[in-house]
């Protein structure tokens, strides 16, 4: 019982951390403190998230952004895993933490980002005890620079939809996969509220598929 009780209270310490970590938009924060720039201004989807810094800032500035906000999900997950012992299903809570932190945070009224970086931090946090980050690495790379998907916001949605089919295969823990699941939904309901401009496409080689009036239509190079 004292075990239970001493996870329980560990679970909820590490969940309100990884939630107010998560809330800090550092992608935000930083452009308007070095260059007075805020980056929901500056992008049609009003997103403040890293690309975004990265086009209204510059690379270096974005970048760091980027860096943040992997690591203030990655931390919470990180710690809670190695310091508290935090294993399974008590970790569920501790992952979607940060990225709603982030996708809904209370200092910009709710109205927070995409969470994508989050979701990479939150899952790096796992690393000890499972691997599964690597689905969504994979996958966003795939869609990113081999199966080319335009605009932004489906390349995220495949990347996502994709990752969780794969954690079904490749992922024998139960409550590990329920996290991974659980925080990409959070992504993809960000991602499908605010969908980037532009007409959804994928590009492999020569060989593209576009959506044009509903139609998914093939075009050769």
């Amino acid at each position: 019982m004292h075990m239970v009780s001493e996870t329980a209270v560990n679970c909820i310490i590490f969940t309100g951390i990884g939630f107010f970590s998560g809330s800090v938009m550092y992608s935000y924060i930083i452009p308007k403190m070095l260059k007075n720039i805020d980056v929901r201004k500056a992008a049609p989807d009003q997103n403040p998230g890293g690309m975004n810094a990265i086009h209204a800032a510059g690379l270096p500035i974005g970048l760091i952004c980027i860096f943040f906000d992997i690591m203030k999900a990655f931390a919470p997950v990180y710690f809670a895993v190695t310091y508290a012992g935090l294993k399974e299903f008590a970790l569920i809570p501790v992952v979607a933490a940060p990225v709603l932190g982030h996708a809904f945070s209370p200092f910009l009224n709710f109205r927070g980002g995409k969470a994508v970086s989050a979701v990479f931090g939150a899952l790096l946090g796992l690393w000890p005890v499972s691997k599964i980050v690597l689905l969504l690495v994979i996958s966003t790379v795939f869609f990113r620079f081999i199966a080319v998907a335009k605009p932004d916001s489906l390349c995220v949605s495949m990347s996502v939809l994709c990752a969780c089919i794969a954690s079904f295969f490749f992922e024998p823990l139960p409550s590990m996969r329920a996290a991974f699941i659980l925080a990409l939904a959070v992504v993809m309901v960000k991602v499908m509220k605010k969908p980037n401009e532009g007409r959804p496409s994928i590009s492999l080689g020569h060989v593209s598929f576009k959506i044009e009036n509903r139609r998914l239509k093939f075009h050769r190079q």
